[in-house]
Parts: structure tokens; C-alpha cells; sequence
């Protein structure tokens, strides 16, 4: 219960925001609730009226709501309202769904209790889960929509130029000397490495295990090939039997990286080299190859497996180092190394070279105390005494020569038309209405379920997601389908700021009928929130229809204008930057359609595959890039994959469209224009968060040559003893965490039984029975005779064919109210009598599990298989037919659901 003085606060609050005005309408509409002689006192004397009538109190805000909504103070009534449904007791609203389910779906809990609902509180599994998730599972990957059968990228030397004549390789070359056309032949180097390359090269053999900085465009890739060829080399000389072999691994903190390094490093020659997706079993490849490329939590599940050995392993190159994102990843490796103590750690005979790449090593206006202490920190955690960097004169002065620099960089602050901002800040206003409408009514919010935050806060989206996967848990699904159509109107809201008005509204309506109309028999609550949707949307952009009037953002007017002139350049490409595929797409149209490009703009768009909203295959995107280069596309709008990953030569144009991610994104965006007189361009407006990021952004450079300078300044003797000690309290602190851990993890695993449920996660649907998930390869699927009867096929007018599958369609769910995606469906062509299966994707699915030795129930939620802690069984493909792992037979199907 709330406390009188927090309610009395409140009303303050309200009276603070109202305006005159207002405040007249709100005391009319109360009537003679309040006496006439009483209308014209202060508003706080009209609320203590109230309170002492009992017409409202701090346990009773709903008289209150209606009378704002009344005076159209929408956002005061969801203040109070969503204030009222946080200080009062929740209540529980049976919602009765309509189900295409079997009659008897209610009873098919294994659990026996699926109408109850279930607990909040994390149970121990759950607590473990979540802290192993948050450590190692922060990279982002596509599951179960891909086949796990895509040929991996890889490198076999020919034999000619696979051998090489051992005997004629002086090493001493290699570390100290200047590198001849005759040496590089020897070494069967085919690119003459810059002497700024070659000094990093030599100064990082001499340090063993080091940190090499150089800035982005530099070429530490190549460096780092060279380095790999040099220890390839090494140990092939040294060795005195033929069984010999080397193995290093390139760590990558994204999958979009991938095969950018693969081209670099496949271009060194000798080395049988490997690109190694999220759906590949690296163990298959370590006798075949000599490097592998993959992120670094696929090289951390083999660790943990112990399907790999760092003993194997003789060099470890960590692209990215500084990178916080993958941080506790790289930890997690390093780990293996450092933590010799742990029993679950096995015994390293030989430690790996370490090699770390960074272009970003200090803490962007730092004293020289953080910044020092930021490096000794990142030199701990990569068990390295020191940093390699260009330090003679002449390279520094050819290094700046190599690195490619615009000729054009410039922020432009777009000027503010006033007709537009109005229109915009109008209809802004109305989403921003509906969203509150949605929430205070009843009707469209029976649960009366509200977000911490408000709608103009920043982390207001973040907030949304969260509610939703809380109210998932809860099987609510009403609030599920609410939260949906709020995120989608609040997502739309924020692009009117940079995209034109009828795009937005045209394309959220056509969004929410294909939602809407791939359900069935939709809820209810479905229904209102629908058409209350498309109601404002239709007269809007009906209004925008008759009012003829045709404003452009000026950001686009400005966007045409900067492409018209650059277009002008023979063979000319344009990269533009953008925040969310929604944008990508419609600029790409709004480009395509524009009257005055038509005849010079060939424009294409592509994303990030691991972004949550990418819908473009591996294929396409690389399909894509090869027309942008060859100049069948001259004009690429892009999520931000493009900026740390993929170098396009050809492109003489960058242009960040009001969007920058981080506190490198300028450097690398800058760098992605490799011809002359390249150009580079932010838009934005002066109030814009991007303005100041940008700003700060551009000191990236001068703050690397800063942080190098200082660290020169420490003898080297002493960094180290800095250096040691750090890692001394690091591995103390990473000792004790992991032995915790694992202890918890033993226990947990010993306890944790498969009995529960699979259910839709958005409309909590009865999929099949937790016991009988399986796994084969990389798909986790439910193997019961009937499951195909739970779910809804939708099948592709033509199958997807791969190397060992055929995708013939998604799988939706089986409820009619929902029909949310949960996978595909595959046939397996070496194993017809299993086929088809249906891999579930993670984020469709929720568990219900039971915990027998307590009766409680816990609700899991995760993003990847990879992190549930229990484990899954494979499938046995060696079974009869007859065998319950077999659930259905291929052609075991009824007309009805073809």
C-alpha cells in the first residue's frame, strides 16, 4: 500500500502540470462533487475535497483516471493509473483464449499444474543460468532459421604452393632483418608487407605474448597473418617428427567479421585456413587446418566441453581486445590459461603465444593515472608484459601515408524547417496518445500491467522488452500482444524524427495487418488494439493524402543532395550508415523512387546478420556486396555491420544517417572510404545525442597516440611488475568465482531433471513435453509422434535446398490466436525416415520446469539453446523406426495440414 504522503505528493504532481485551463475543464467536469463556492479554490483544495469524500484515495485512483481521460489529459491519466496498478495488489484475470489445441490440452502438463501461475523468483537453476548466460553468452546468432549444413569458408593451399623448403628459411631474417623480394619468396609472401608492418611484425616476435595497437586501416590483420605464418614456421623447423602440426586461432568478436578476416588472412599463403560459423563443430577441422576464425564463444563451449585442449593450441590472436562487449568471453578463454588452480581447468605442457589487436587502448579523456591502470589491466587479462606500436620515426611518417584519410569530414547540422517539425511533433503527439490509451484502458490492458519508465525516457524501449518477457513468464499472453503493438508504434514514433511521415504510417499499418491477419481466430484484446491502430492510421494518412502537401525531412532533402553531387564522380560508390533495418529498407525505396535519382542512384540495402530483425541469408548479403563492388549497385544503405567488418575499396563515400553506435564508430565508418579523395559526412541535428557522440568520437585517433605516449614514459621494468601484480589479483578473483560456480553448476546439474514443458513463448501453447526435446547437430526440436499436430506448417512455394537438408517451410504455432513463428521445417536427406524435423528457434520457445524434490515451477527464458543448463539428449538416429525417438514418419501427414 502506498503512503498517504507518497498519494498526496502525487497530486501535487498533477497540479504542477496542468495548466490553467486545464485546471478549469478538470474542476467542471467534477459537478457537483465539489460545491459551487468551493470551484474556485486552488486544485489541492479540490483534491482534499476529494479525499475527504472518499471519492479518491491512495488505494483508489480509478474516479481520478476518469475524469483526466475526460479532460484529455491522457499522460496524467496514465501517471496516476499506472501509479495506482504499482501501490495496489495484484489481482488475477482469468482471460478465457480461444484454442485450436486438442479438448484435452489443459491436461497434458506433465507437471499436472499448467493453469497455475508461476513464480517470479528464480529458483537456484534459474540464478546459475542467468549468471552463465550474462558472462558468455553476449554475442547475437541466428538459430535453427539457418541449416546447419552451409559449406564453411576454407582454404586449401595447392600442394606447389602449400611446401615449403624449411632448410632455406632463415628465421634471424624473420625477427631482425630487413625483408628482400628473394626472402618473401622463400616464405612464398606474395604482398610486400609496409616497414611500419614489418617493425610490429618483428618488435612482436622479440615480445612473445603483447598487445599490438595500431589504428583502424592500418593493416593489423595482415600483421597478425604474418605473425602466424612466422610461428607456423617455427615450430615446423624446429620439430623432428612429420607428425607435426600447427594450430592457431584467430578470435573474432562478431560473426559479421568472419569472412573479412578469412579473405585477409587466406591472401599469406601456406596456411590451410578456416572460417568457422556458430553452426560448425570446430573438433571436425583441427587435424585439417592449421587456423581457424570464430568467435570467442564457440572456441569457449569446446574449452568447457574439452573437446579442445589449450595444450593443441600454439598461438591465440584476439581481434578487437579492447572490445567490452566480448570481454567476459575472452576472459573466459584466458581462464584456461591463467587459472591453473581450478579443478575443472586441465593442465597446460605448453602455454599459447597470445597476439592481441587492438586500435582503441585508453579511456577517452583520462588522466594518465586511468589510463595506466587501463592498460596494465588489459595486459593482465591477456597475460602480456607489453604493447607493440610504431615507434620509429620514418614508419610513423609512412604509416601516415598508408592510412587512407578523406578528403571531406564534415558534421552537417541539419537546420530545422518549422511546416515539417509541426506536422512531425503532431503526430508524434498521437502515437505517442495511442500508446498511452492502450495502457489506461481496460479494455486493451485488462491486466493493468505498466512500464517503470516513461515514454519520453531514455531506456524507455529497453523497459518494454523487459515487461514483456516478465509477462511472458507469466503466460499473460494479453499483455504479450499489447506490449507487441506498443513496441512496434514506439519504434515507428522515433523514426519520424528521420524518415517522412507517410513512410512511417504506411509502413506500421501494413505491419500491423499482416500481424494481425496471420492469426486466425485473434483474441479479443487482439482486435481492439487492432483496429483502434489502424482507426488513427488510416485518418492520418488520409489527412496527409488531402492535405497535398509533400514534405520531405530535411535530413532526406540534404541525403538526395550530398548523393546528386557524389554521383557526378566517375564509377562512384556511397556507403550510408543507419541505425535499424526499417530504415534501411525505406531508404533504400525512398531513394529508388525518387524522381530526381532515378536515372544516377542504383541504391541496395543490406544488414547485419546477426541483427534480430535481419532477414537476408548469409548468400544474399555476400550477393549483395559483390553487386556493390562490381558497380551493379552504386548507392548501399547498411545497418552498422559494415563499419567494423567489411572493407569495400571501391567506396569513396561514407555518410552516417543521424546514427553513431560507440565511441569508435567514427573511426571505423571513416576508414570504410579506401579511394582518393574519399568523403566522409555525419547528419544530424545540433540537440541530437549523435552530434555530441560524434564529437567525442573524433578524439579516438588523437587518444591513441596520447595513451601510447604516456605508456612509453613507464619503464618497461616497472609496467611489469604493475602488470604481474594485477594479474596476480585477477586470477585470485577469477579462481574463486569459477570454483564457486562450478560448484553451484554440479549441483545443479545433478538435480535437474527433464520434467516440464515446451510452450509457445508468446501465448504460453502446449507444445510437447520437456523430456522429449532432442538434438541433432544444431537443432533443438521436440521428437513426439504428434507433434506435427501442435503446430501450424506453412510451407515455401519452393523448398531451400543446402548440402544435407531441404527447408520446406516454417513451422507457426498451433494455436489460432497466436501462429507466432517457432522454426522451420527440414528435411534431412541421409535420414528420410526421421524427416521432416522441426528445429525450434530459442526466442520463440519458453520451459516450464518442474522441480521434483520441492514441487516448484520455474519459467525459463533464453535467447540460445546453448544457454540452458540442463542438457539436452540427441537424437539416436541408429533406432528402428518403431522407436519413440522416431515421432513421425515423413509422409505421416493429414490432408488438412498440407
Amino acid at each position: 500500500m502506498p503512503s498517504d504522503v507518497e498519494f498526496r505528493r502525487l497530486l501535487i504532481d498533477l497540479d504542477d502540470e496542468m495548466s490553467n485551463d486545464e485546471r478549469k475543464r478538470f474542476i467542471f467536469l467534477l459537478g457537483n462533487d465539489i460545491p459551487k463556492r468551493k470551484r474556485d479554490e486552488p486544485l489541492v483544495d479540490i483534491f482534499t475535497i476529494l479525499i475527504d469524500r472518499g471519492r479518491i484515495s491512495e488505494s483508489n485512483c480509478n474516479y481520478l483516471v476518469e475524469l483526466l481521460e475526460r479532460t484529455k489529459l491522457t499522460a496524467l491519466a496514465y501517471k496516476v493509473a499506472s501509479y495506482s496498478t504499482k501501490h495496489t495488489p495484484s489481482t488475477s484475470i482469468s482471460t478465457v483464449l480461444e484454442s485450436s489445441q486438442p479438448t484435452d490440452n489443459t491436461n497434458v502438463s506433465s507437471t499436472g499444474t499448467i493453469d497455475n501461475v508461476p513464480k517470479d523468483t528464480p529458483t537456484l537453476a534459474e540464478l546459475v543460468n542467468d549468471i552463465n548466460s550474462e558472462d558468455s553468452m553476449i554475442l547475437s546468432e541466428s538459430e535453427q532459421n539457418t541449416p546447419t549444413d552451409i559449406k564453411p569458408m576454407t582454404v586449401q593451399p595447392d600442394l606447389a604452393s602449400m611446401f615449403l623448403y624449411l632448410e632455406n628459411i632463415d628465421l634471424k631474417v624473420f625477427e631482425n632483418d630487413t625483408w628482400s623480394d628473394d626472402f618473401l619468396k622463400k616464405i612464398n609472401v606474395n604482398i610486400h608487407p609496409y616497414e611500419y608492418q614489418r617493425e610490429l611484425v618483428q618488435s612482436a616476435i622479440q615480445a612473445g605474448n603483447t598487445i599490438i595497437c595500431l589504428r583502424t586501416g592500418g593493416g593489423k590483420t595482415l600483421v597478425a597473418a604474418l605473425l602466424l605464418k612466422y610461428y607456423s614456421i617455427k615450430k615446423m623447423a624446429l620439430s623432428k617428427t612429420e607428425e607435426t602440426k600447427f594450430l592457431g586461432f584467430f578470435i573474432v568478436p562478431r560473426r559479421a567479421m568472419l569472412k573479412q578476416i578469412f579473405e585477409k588472412l587466406k591472401t599469406i599463403g601456406n596456411l590451410r585456413i578456416l572460417a568457422c560459423d556458430e553452426h560448425y563443430d570446430i573438433t571436425k577441422y583441427l587435424k585439417s587446418y592449421d587456423v581457424i576464425i570464430c568467435t570467442p564463444q564457440k572456441l569457449l563451449d569446446c574449452l568447457k566441453a574439452k573437446t579442445i585442449f589449450m595444450s593443441d593450441i600454439d598461438l591465440l590472436c584476439y581481434d578487437e581486445c579492447h572490445d567490452t562487449v566480448v570481454r567476459n568471453q575472452y576472459i573466459g578463454i584466458m581462464q584456461y590459461i591463467m587459472c591453473r588452480d581450478v579443478d575443472h581447468i586441465p593442465s597446460v605442457n605448453s602455454l599459447p603465444i597470445i597476439i592481441g589487436l587492438t586500435a582503441v587502448v585508453g579511456l577517452h579523456r583520462s588522466s594518465p593515472l586511468h589510463i595506466t591502470n587501463h592498460l596494465t589491466v588489459l595486459c593482465a587479462t591477456f597475460n602480456c608484459f607489453t604493447i607493440t606500436s610504431v615507434l620509429k620515426e620514418d614508419n610513423e611518417a609512412e604509416l601516415e601515408q598508408y592510412v587512407c584519410r578523406t578528403s571531406e569530414d564534415e558534421i552537417i547540422c541539419i537546420t530545422k524547417q518549422k511546416k515539417f517539425d509541426m506536422l512531425r511533433l503532431s503526430i508524434e503527439k498521437e502515437l505517442r496518445n495511442l500508446i498511452l490509451q492502450l495502457f489506461l484502458s481496460k479494455d486493451t490492458n485488462p491486466l493493468r500491467i505498466f512500464p517503470e519508465k516513461d515514454i519520453d525516457m531514455n531506456g524507455y524501449e529497453q523497459n518494454l522488452e523487459m515487461l514483456k518477457q516478465s509477462e511472458q513468464k507469466k503466460q499473460q499472453f494479453p499483455s504479450v500482444i499489447l506490449i507487441n503493438y506498443i513496441l512496434a508504434i514506439y519504434r515507428h514514433l522515433r523514426s519520424l524524427a528521420d524518415l517522412t511521415p507517410d513512410l512511417v504510417l504506411s509502413d506500421l499499418k501494413d505491419y500491423f495487418e499482416m500481424i494481425y491477419k496471420s492469426r486466425e481466430h485473434p483474441i479479443a484484446v487482439d482486435t481492439l488494439i487492432y483496429n483502434k491502430c489502424q482507426s488513427l492510421l488510416k485518418t492520418k494518412l488520409t489527412q496527409l493524402e488531402e492535405s497535398e502537401q509533400i514534405l520531405l525531412n530535411p535530413k532526406l532533402d540534404k541525403l538526395v543532395e550530398l548523393l546528386k553531387k557524389h554521383t557526378e564522380k566517375p564509377n562512384s560508390r556511397a556507403l550510408i550508415l543507419v541505425e535499424r533495418t526499417f530504415y534501411a529498407q525505406k531508404i533504400c525505396e525512398f531513394l529508388g523512387n525518387h524522381i530526381e535519382l532515378k536515372c544516377t542512384i542504383k541504391p541496395c540495402w543490406l544488414v547485419s546478420q546477426n541483427g534480430p530483425d535481419s532477414k537476408k541469408s548469409n548468400k544474399k548479403e555476400d550477393s549483395v556486396l559483390i553487386d556493390f563492388r562490381n558497380g551493379v549497385y552504386n548507392v548501399m544503405i547498411s545497418t552498422d555491420v559494415v563499419r567494423a567488418s567489411l572493407d569495400i575499396p571501391e567506396c569513396s563515400l561514407v555518410l552516417r544517417y543521424d546514427f553513431v553506435p560507440d565511441s569508435i564508430g567514427t573511426v571505423q565508418a571513416r576508414v570504410r572510404a579506401r579511394r582518393t579523395n574519399c568523403v566522409y559526412y555525419l547528419i544530424t541535428t545540433k540537440d541530437s545525442q549523435n552530434y555530441i557522440k560524434e564529437l567525442d568520437s573524433r578524439q579516438c585517433e588523437q587518444d591513441l597516440k596520447e595513451v601510447l605516449e604516456i605508456w612509453k614514459q613507464i619503464p618497461s621494468h616497472e609496467f611489469k611488475e604493475r602488470v604481474v601484480e594485477k594479474q596476480t589479483s585477477l586470477i585470485k578473483e577469477w579462481s574463486e568465482s569459477l570454483t564457486k560456480a562450478l560448484a553451484t553448476e554440479r549441483i545443479v546439474s545433478e538435480n535437474t531433471e527433464l520434467i516440464g514443458d515446451v510452450l509457445c513463448r508468446a501465448c504460453g501453447y502446449h507444445l510437447g513435453k520437456l523430456s522429449r526435446l532432442r538434438q541433432y547437430e544444431q537443432s533443438y526440436f521436440i521428437s513426439d509422434h504428434d507433434f506435427y499436430n501442435r503446430i501450424e506448417e506453412k510451407l515455401l512455394p519452393e523448398p531451400k535446398e543446402y548440402v544435407a537438408t531441404l527447408v520446406t517451410g516454417k513451422a507457426l504455432c498451433g494455436s489460432k490466436n497466436c501462429r507466432a513463428k517457432l522454426g522451420c521445417i527440414q528435411m534431412l536427406k541421409h535420414h528420410s525416415s526421421i524427416s521432416p524435423i522441426y528445429p525450434l528457434k530459442c526466442e520463440s520457445i519458453k520451459i516450464k520446469l518442474f522441480e521434483k524434490e520441492n514441487g516448484n515451477e520455474t519459467m525459463i527464458l533464453k535467447k540460445q539453446w546453448k544457454q540452458m543448463l540442463f542438457k539436452i539428449p540427441p537424437l539416436e538416429i541408429s533406432c528402428s523406426e518403431n522407436d519413440e525417438d522416431i515421432y513421425y514418419d515423413a509422409y505421416d501427414v493429414v490432408q488438412t495440414d498440407v
